[in-house]
């Protein structure tokens, strides 16, 4: 009974150790996509690209109609444009730590923008996360957003708002 015992353990041990490596060997470069929802009901459909190095890009469009990417790497990173409107967008990359079939990236983002003598002023906070599972690639995104509209005598707003969305995405071939 304990050699059978010890052959089952044994086996799941192997199991668990193959599923390990599929996962580590299963990169998330490339690009991935799925809905994501929120508890309030609401859900958004995504597409998430990845570089070769397994770190999320970011895409944007600048007043000039060009779109470019940048790759997330690293803490520190800033990404800053015109955005088509005017104005003016920052992206700061807070953190980024990535370990066995997860990865996880927090930035900070603000935009700016006067237009006759009004001042309109947006911050937010994201935490991406990211896992691999044998599902595919689950998402859990957590945003802290702050507006702010004003001119030389008033400024209203700054009632900050919280959204929690996660979901399931598979990759695209």
């Amino acid at each position: 009974m304990i050699g059978k015992s010890l052959m089952t353990t044994a086996a799941m041990v192997v199991f668990a150790l193959a599923c390990a490596s599929i996962l580590q060997a299963a990169d998330m470069s490339g690009a991935w996509q799925g809905m994501l929802s929120s508890p309030d009901g609401s859900q958004a459909e995504v597409q998430i690209d990845f570089s070769p190095q397994g770190f999320p890009l970011y895409s944007y469009t600048n007043n000039r109609g060009l779109t470019r990417q940048v790759e997330l790497s690293h803490a520190g990173q800033t990404v800053e444009y015109v955005p088509p409107g005017g104005g003016v967008q920052r992206m700061v990359v807070q953190s980024v730590e990535k370990g066995h079939g997860r990865l996880t990236v927090r930035i900070a983002g603000a935009f700016e923008r006067a237009s006759q003598g009004y001042l309109d002023q947006r911050q937010e906070a994201a935490l991406f996360e990211y896992a691999l599972v044998p599902e595919g690639l689950k998402m859990r995104v957590t945003t802290r957003t702050e507006n702010h509209f004003g001119d030389k005598d008033m400024i209203v707003g700054g009632d900050p708002n919280s959204v929690v969305a996660e979901g399931l995405l598979q990759r695209l071939r």
